[in-house]
């Protein structure tokens, strides 16, 4: 019998008329149909990847009751780990970069002076790194092998998947680079957005609640609910269009590390969380996410020699190869400065975009 855990109620879906994205939906359930079924499927990810970066996976192994339940487990931690508690276990996301542990409400900017009021907590696939929250501890079970059926069963189909949309030789190339043995900043993140915005707050960010970023990630996945909050936006007409919930489903986004894996062949999702319509107002958003990087050793840069699909489309290398920076430097720089610093300008493109420096490289966020 399963340990009991706080029930999260979502709010129901959105009644009103929104203008939501189009994605693919690629059904994982063909995955061991063969090779000509993978090809298939290679095709739909690679035609996802080139036109917006974001895709959602249907039939992928793990149900919707288990993903219930993880949402209440990450609630439960959420709401019964004490402040005490919660500041001693504190993700070192200055120190470090890391955001294993708490990140608690207003690390982030959102607009002008206005923090964020999303509250969340990251598990590392190995919890034996870091003390975790006492009231975790009888689902830490349940949440290994959550963590290991994603990783093994869900995230390394989908990057033997890209290899093979990039007609990369070796299928398990990038299987190898996200190796489960290896060290990286890779994390299940259970994640709370309070609907607590004052009006003068409300007035500043003109409904947002998270700044529009690419990920830091090779993949993200989160795991699809009901909150019509999170935003797309799109390469063409750069419109923010509301991603659509698909029961059971994950979406998927690229990160900047496979935009540059892929010389921007493949884009890195731009999207941001916003305030949802009027009928969903009032509640809290309750979400769990696994963000993939690669292992910390990987030198991240464009596959010229590895992907003859890239050579075709004529990419250029994202990095000079003096400058090509490793998984942990980037990943632990970008955390370090994620959504903290950045001002905004007023007019032009520049008030739409900012372009920051994390070593070697550089980040964006947008509105």
């Amino acid at each position: 019998m399963l340990p009991p855990a706080d029930h999260f109620e979502p709010v129901h879906p959105t009644k009103e008329a929104l203008e939501y994205v189009s994605l693919v939906a690629v059904d994982l359930g063909r995955y061991d149909d063969g090779p000509k079924a993978r090809s298939e499927l290679a095709e739909q990810i690679r035609q996802a990847m080139v036109t917006q970066g974001f895709f959602f996976v249907v039939n992928h192994g793990i149900s919707e009751a288990d993903i219930t339940r993880q949402v209440d487990i990450g609630y439960h931690i959420l709401e019964h780990t004490s402040d005490d508690e919660k500041q001693r276990l504190r993700a070192p996301i200055i120190e470090e970069g890391s955001y294993h542990g708490f990140k608690p409400r207003g690390h982030w900017r959102t607009a002008g002076e206005v923090r964020d009021k999303a509250e969340n907590f990251n598990v590392y696939r190995d919890m034996s790194l870091r003390e975790q929250p006492t009231c975790m501890e009888p689902f830490k079970p349940e949440i290994q092998d959550f963590i290991d059926r994603t990783h093994k069963d869900v995230l390394r189909k989908l990057l033997r998947i890209f290899a093979i949309a990039l007609r990369i030789d070796d299928e398990d190339f990038f299987i190898k680079l996200h190796s489960y043995d290896g060290h990286d900043e890779t994390f299940l993140r259970y994640m709370r957005y309070y609907d607590a915005f004052s009006e003068e707050e409300r007035t500043t960010t003109k409904g947002l609640w998270l700044a529009g970023h690419q990920d830091l990630t090779s993949l993200s996945l989160l795991f699809s609910q009901p909150m019509a909050s999170l935003q797309a936006r799109e390469y063409e007409s750069n419109q923010w269009r509301y991603v659509p919930h698909i029961p059971g489903a994950i979406i998927v986004n690229a990160g900047e590390v496979m935009a540059w894996w892929t010389g921007d062949y493949f884009k890195a999702a731009i999207h941001r969380v916003v305030e949802p319509p009027a009928d969903q107002r009032g509640h809290n958003r309750c979400s769990i996410f696994y963000f993939c990087v690669p292992n910390d050793e990987v030198v991240i840069n464009t596959l010229l020699q590895e992907s003859p699909i890239l050579r075709a489309a004529g990419v250029a290398m994202a990095h000079e190869p003096a400058k090509a920076p490793n998984s942990k430097d980037w990943t632990n720089g970008r955390i370090k400065i994620a959504l903290r610093n950045a001002v905004w300008a007023k007019t032009g493109e520049a008030g739409n975009v900012i372009a920051e420096k994390v070593g070697t490289v550089t980040t964006r966020w947008f509105r």
